[in-house]
């Protein structure tokens, strides 16, 4: 492989280890992420997400990872009309995580 394809490969792979790849939707915006199930909501079902963990070798940074986690997780909430997420359990290394969806009255 030539020489340049490998330094091309290589700085892709540092790009995506440190960018999100999850732009946010304004609809998104307005979902609110708690750290538990809120009470007084009503459930809106079951979230799943996930995001790439690295590429080739080189791994992304893990608060990255969660961030565009948490911001998918956003934007599928408020495709179903639900206003709050909690996450079922910690984003595993493979970045992939599930969330719970709510409709809570603000």
């Amino acid at each position: 492989m030539p020489r340049y394809a490998l330094t091309s490969i290589a700085a892709a792979a540092l790009v995506l280890a440190g960018c999100s790849l999850a732009p946010m939707t304004p609809e998104a915006e307005r979902v609110q992420v708690v750290a538990s199930p809120p009470s007084g909501c009503t459930p809106a079902g079951r979230i799943e997400v996930s995001a790439t963990s690295g590429f080739a070798m080189v791994k992304r940074n893990q608060l990255r990872v969660k961030d565009e986690l948490e911001t998918l997780a956003r934007q599928e909430a408020a495709k179903i009309a639900a206003n709050t997420i909690s996450p079922r359990e910690a984003p595993s290394v493979d970045g992939h995580q599930s969330f719970e969806a709510w409709r809570c009255t603000r």
